[in-house]
């Protein structure tokens, strides 16, 4: 428990991260709360079976921690949805960038062609106006 609560000090000092150093610092911040969870569960889980067999004052106490854990397991259960929901958007955001980026690189790659597709242009119609001029001269050249 001790890791978790040292890694998570560490988040703490961190001041710019990436995106990739987020995640991973998340999916650290989820196994902490998992296992706070299971310790949670088990806590209810001992407190539920000894509630059999108390007195009235002790049962109240007893059910009043049960509340107590319940209401934690809730909020750990919900920071875990809400974890697994921000790696879910990050894994979504990076097929977007990549997407993205593989764009871009097809609009650079059709720039390309395109430039090359206006040199073959000119290419070809100098070569016509050339051909034209040399079919007038000959024809001028035929009629005298």
């Amino acid at each position: 428990m001790t890791f978790f609560r040292k890694k998570i000090e560490d988040i703490g000092r961190m001041t710019t991260l990436s995106q990739e150093e987020i995640l991973q610092s998340t999916r650290t911040v989820v196994q902490g709360l998992e296992a706070l969870k299971d310790e949670h569960e088990s806590i209810k889980g001992t407190l539920v079976s000894g509630i059999q067999g108390l007195h009235a004052d002790e049962s109240a106490l007893s059910e009043e921690k049960t509340h107590i854990v319940d209401r934690n397991l809730e909020m750990l259960r919900l920071g875990i949805e809400e974890a697994q929901v921000m790696m879910a958007l990050a894994g979504h955001l990076q097929a977007v960038e990549a997407e993205e980026q593989k764009l871009k690189a097809q609009v650079r790659r059709l720039c390309q062609e395109n430039a090359w597709l206006r040199d073959e242009l000119n290419s070809t119609q100098q070569k016509l106006q050339t051909i034209g001029q040399q079919v007038a001269q000959l024809e001028e050249e035929k009629s005298t």
